[in-house]
């Protein structure tokens, strides 16, 4: 190993993974070098955790020295030893008037149920459900009294619009008022208004997981392309974006990669801050 321990927090959809959903290949090299010389990878997604956890299985990311961040910091987990770290969740009542406000609103939202393997609980059936469905590959329940049958709190909930990101825009900022003291909320694409739990944020879990593990935060690597993954790109020592990231990310980014998730941009930055090659 080299001298001093570094930890690389990765987004995985159009950072890691390229449009196929893959890792590129010499990406994949570079975390098998930097794992073998006892480095940290951790998946951090906004995706739940029973689909980071499928992705992480299927892509050998789950090996001793591999962690998941899910739910955009709501869920921290050790793959290795089948430990879940830390898990945060909205309260019901922030759940239940969401959810009233966005029918109000006439936007699609859900969240999701934890006893049942992250399944996605919406009011409605739609385009909106079946775009995220056919992405997550998550099991799906739809009806009026889907909230009651929830035994734990969520720890995400969000609301899409497949067409208009002005009207998702002016939702977060007419629910700013109450939500801000039980809610976080961001866009991670144009479509997807995200709401997590106050506090939660990729970036407070890039400190929470470097203090669990003992690593300095100034060795900590970060590198994701939107706007969800801004706070931990302030947060790590380095924070790296792939060309293809959104504008504001780059903005804020101390290193924007030559290549795009296509091309290996991971493996660049591993390259480059963690190897050292």
């Amino acid at each position: 190993m080299s001298e001093k321990q570094k930890i690389l927090f990765s987004d995985l959809d159009a950072t890691l993974l390229n449009d196929r959903k893959e890792i590129e290949k010499d990406t994949r090299a570079a975390i098998d070098r930097m794992l073998a010389q006892g480095h940290i990878f951790v998946s951090c997604t906004g995706r739940p955790f029973a689909s980071v956890l499928n992705a992480a299985r299927q892509s050998g990311l789950d090996q001793k020295g591999c962690y998941i961040v899910s739910y955009n910091g709501g869920a921290i987990y050790d793959p290795s030893c089948d430990q879940m770290i830390s898990y945060a969740s909205i309260p019901l009542p922030a759940v239940q008037r969401m959810f009233a406000e966005a029918q109000k609103a006439g936007l699609y939202i859900h969240t999701y149920d934890k006893i049942r393997n992250d399944m996605v609980l919406s009011w409605q059936d739609g385009p909106q459900l079946q775009a995220y469905i056919g992405h997550t590959k998550l099991q799906y329940q739809t009806g009026k009294d889907v909230l009651e049958k929830l035994e734990h709190p969520p720890a995400k909930m969000i609301v899409i619009s497949l067409d208009s990101h002005e009207r998702l825009r002016q939702f977060q900022e007419e629910n700013a008022g109450w939500a801000e003291a039980y809610l976080n909320s961001f866009f991670s694409c144009e479509q997807y208004l995200e709401y997590c739990p106050a506090g939660i944020s990729k970036g407070a879990a890039v400190q929470r997981l470097c203090d669990y593990l003992n690593i300095p935060v100034e060795d900590a690597v970060a590198a994701g392309d939107e706007r969800n993954d801004i706070s931990m790109i302030r947060s790590a020592g380095v924070g790296a974006a792939p060309r293809n990231a959104h504008p504001a990310v780059k903005e804020c980014a101390d290193y924007v990669c030559v290549r795009d998730h296509n091309e290996g941009a991971v493996g660049e930055i591993i390259r480059k801050f963690i190897l050292k090659e």
